[in-house]
C-alpha cells in the first residue's frame, strides 16, 4: 500500500467539543489533509468512516453518547484497520493503558500544538503505510 502524500490523506475527526473540532479541521487543512468530517459520537464516527474511508482518525475519548473514544477508535480499527491517534483531555494512566490496549498510532493530551497534532498524523500515516506500530504516549510537557 503506498503512503498518501499529505495533501491526500484523508482524516476523520471524531470530537464532541465543536470549537476543538473546528480548530483540528482548520489546522489539519491548513496542512494539506483532507478532513472528511467531525462527528460528536461513536455512532456518527463509524458512520461517516464506512461512507468517506478516511486514511486515519483523531478521537477524543470522551465523547458525546453512550461509548466513549477508546470503545469507538477499537470498533473503527476492527471495521477498517487505520490507525487513531487520541488527542484528549484524559491523560491518567488507567484511561492511557485502557487506550494502549488498541495500540493507537499517538496518544496526545489537551491542549496539544499544531506541531505535535501535525507530527502525530504524519508519523502515524508513515508508520501505517511502513508496517511498523508504536504504543501511544502523553508526554508530561509540550515541546517548545
Amino acid at each position: 500500500m503506498a503512503l498518501p502524500k499529505s495533501n491526500s490523506a484523508k482524516i476523520l475527526v471524531a470530537e464532541d467539543d465543536v470549537l476543538i473540532a473546528l480548530s483540528l479541521q482548520q489546522t489539519l487543512s491548513l496542512f494539506g489533509f483532507e478532513v472528511v468530517g467531525i462527528a460528536a459520537t461513536v455512532g456518527d464516527a463509524l458512520c461517516l468512516a464506512q461512507n468517506t474511508r478516511p486514511d486515519l482518525a483523531i478521537f477524543d475519548i470522551q465523547l458525546a453518547g453512550k461509548r466513549d473514544g477508546i470503545e469507538g477508535a477499537a470498533l473503527l480499527r476492527s471495521l477498517l484497520d487505520i490507525p487513531v491517534v487520541f488527542l484528549t483531555g484524559q491523560g491518567d494512566e488507567a484511561t492511557r493503558a485502557r487506550a494502549n490496549s488498541i495500540h493507537p498510532a499517538a496518544f496526545l493530551c489537551k491542549p496539544a500544538s499544531t506541531q505535535q497534532i501535525v507530527a502525530a498524523v504524519e508519523e502515524a500515516l508513515r508508520n501505517t503505510f511502513d508496517g511498523a506500530a508504536r504504543p501511544g504516549r502523553c508526554p508530561t510537557s509540550a515541546p517548545s
